[in-house]
């Protein structure tokens, strides 16, 4: 006879013990996923006016080699979303440690000011590319999938940079950092 996995609450992560006295309530993937240690990256865009915009972006992966594709995974409440469609490209750039800052400010609501002060420089596609970061994937929106609460942008990368650095980690509500073998 096999033990039943024990429940644990998303909110404070105390072990629930004994059976559950409320309904079944719907599958909360941040219960899990709150544990699941990624590397910071901020997403930066432009539309043809030359109006920047740029989020922190957690749910970001590589799909295809050949072709070299990369998605990001954007809430459809958020402007990005909008302002997405509309410039049909972004580049993923991914943070070194010391940029800590640059992701908190690039995840504040509203685009007003993410640009004062920040050190960048425009891609190929004309989107922002962050200096300092251990690389970038600049991209052309490819597909567009809506799945449930998010969109799914593909990109297509048409240039990339990289250099080893000791990567900013978000896991468990907070940052990490981890040391890199040289």
């Amino acid at each position: 006879m096999s033990k039943s996995p024990k429940k644990v609450d998303a909110d404070d992560g105390k072990v629930l013990s004994g059976p559950a006295s409320k309904p079944p309530q719907p599958v909360d993937l941040r219960l899990v996923m709150r544990y699941f240690a990624s590397a910071v990256t901020v997403v930066t865009g432009a539309l043809e006016t030359g109006e920047l915009f740029g989020l922190t972006v957690s749910a970001f992966i590589s799909v295809s080699l050949e072709p070299p594709l990369v998605l990001i995974c954007i809430r459809n409440e958020s402007s990005a979303t909008n302002l997405l469609h509309k410039s049909m490209k972004y580049c993923v750039n991914v943070l070194a440690e010391d940029q800590q800052q640059i992701s908190e400010k690039l995840s504040l609501a509203g685009e007003g000011g993410r640009f004062q002060n920040l050190d960048y420089y425009l891609g190929k596609t004309g989107s922002p590319i962050v200096r300092g970061t251990i690389g970038y994937i600049d991209c052309k929106i490819t597909n567009i999938v809506p799945a449930g609460d998010h969109t799914i942008f593909i990109g297509e990368a048409v240039d990339v940079f990289a250099e080893e650095k000791r990567p900013l980690l978000y896991v468990n509500r907070r940052y990490a950092k981890i040391g890199v073998d040289q």
